[in-house]
């Protein structure tokens, strides 16, 4: 498992010796160049789960949170949620077959939910690959297509979402 808040401690050999000393785990191994530990456990005595909420209580009490790096996992299921929802939105707004004609209200309530979706996903606003593209888009394709920006930009936001929560949980099971 890669644990970033290794990097704030040096007491490499005591750490081992305290996870060592839980029934069920057999061997650990601290790797600090990469920050990482392994722990070889007894399945039959430990679960996966109880291995990593022992990892979780140790560095907590310690005051070094191992998943300070990983983004919040509820904030990615929102922006997932809010993503899905946008591209169901989007979804009706073609189907109803208005492109590339006069935008009326129900377009303007698809372009502002995937705008409110781009926006409120993630931290750095406004150089996330989703703002770009919709900006971008914008300018190439001009307001008449504002359906097909929005449909491009939601494209890029969903892409972008699911790689975080792929991103996540890789730093999380590693």
């Amino acid at each position: 498992m890669i644990i970033p808040a290794l990097a704030n401690t040096k007491e490499y050999s005591a750490i081992e010796e305290m996870f060592e000393s839980i029934r069920g785990i057999d061997s650990v191994r601290i790797e600090p160049i990469i920050r990482s530990i392994v722990i070889q456990y007894n399945s039959s005595e430990l679960t996966h789960k109880h291995v990593l909420r022992y990892i979780s209580l140790f560095f907590q009490q310690t005051n070094i949170d191992p998943y300070r790096e990983i983004p919040e996992r509820e904030n990615l299921r929102k922006d997932l949620f809010r993503s899905l929802v946008s591209g169901c939105l989007l979804l009706a707004a073609f189907l109803r077959g208005n492109i590339g004609g006069r935008p009326d209200a129900f377009d303007y309530l698809v372009v502002i939910s995937t705008s409110y979706t781009v926006l409120s996903h993630g931290e750095n606003k406004l150089s996330h690959p989703d703002v770009i593209t919709g900006i971008i888009s914008m300018l190439s394709l001009g307001a008449q297509n504002i359906l097909q920006v929005a449909a491009v930009t939601w494209i890029v936001n969903l892409i972008e979402v699911f790689n975080d929560l792929r991103r996540s949980k890789q730093l999380l099971y590693q």
